[in-house]
């Protein structure tokens, strides 16, 4: 009876010990992630902040991290989608490239973001290769940064089974200075939800 009842506890609390212990490798990724970010932006080499700025800064303020914001996403080809013009804050365009739409669900409900490759005129041996994932969704001018937010991979991943983790979105530097030249977010990659995770505004 004894060794029943201790089954009974073991087996009964195992899966919680294992997603907890999952939950909190995941929590431990993204402060890592967020602490990498907040040092780049004291770098000076690396930094879209001034001198100064770089002296006031205390860190992003970020949404809390929630493991719901990392979801599954089926990758949807498009080789033959042509190059287009993608406007930026500057009022020019940069040569963007649609290589495939991702498919996802989120609290229930499905949902789509177009994945680009910019083309460049010319490349350099050994650059690495970002597909680029920006978007604007319902927090956007609110509590994040009103010209949308941004992902990105290294490297195309491979398959089509990717992973899109709303929890490592950032802001363009144009948010934090108008120096810089950003991409704005294509129309397709307008979500109509509230994306509460990663960098809120700065």
């Amino acid at each position: 009876m004894r060794f029943l009842l201790l089954s009974v506890l073991l087996f009964g609390l195992f899966p919680f010990v294992g997603l907890n212990a999952q939950s909190a490798s995941y929590i431990k990724e993204i402060q890592a992630y967020q602490k990498e970010l907040n040092e780049e932006f004291l770098n000076p080499d690396k930094s879209p902040l001034t001198a100064n700025e770089q002296k006031e800064f205390k860190g992003h303020d970020f949404f809390d991290i929630d493991e719901a914001y990392r979801v599954n996403a089926k990758f949807e080809p498009t080789p033959d989608s042509k190059p287009f013009p993608l406007n930026t804050s500057k009022g020019t365009s940069q040569l963007y490239k649609r290589i495939g739409i991702l498919h996802f669900e989120l609290k229930g409900k499905p949902y789509t973001l177009e994945a680009y490759l910019r083309i460049q005129s010319f490349a350099i041996p050994g650059q690495k290769t970002y597909v680029f994932l920006p978007l604007v969704d319902a927090t956007t001018g609110e509590d994040t940064y009103g010209a949308g937010r941004y992902l990105h991979y290294e490297g195309v991943p491979e398959g089509t089974a990717w992973v899109i983790d709303f929890n490592k979105l950032y802001n363009p530097y144009c948010a934090y200075s108008d120096k810089y030249e950003c991409p704005m977010v294509p129309e397709p990659n307008h979500l109509p939800i509230a994306i509460e995770a990663g960098v809120k505004g700065y």
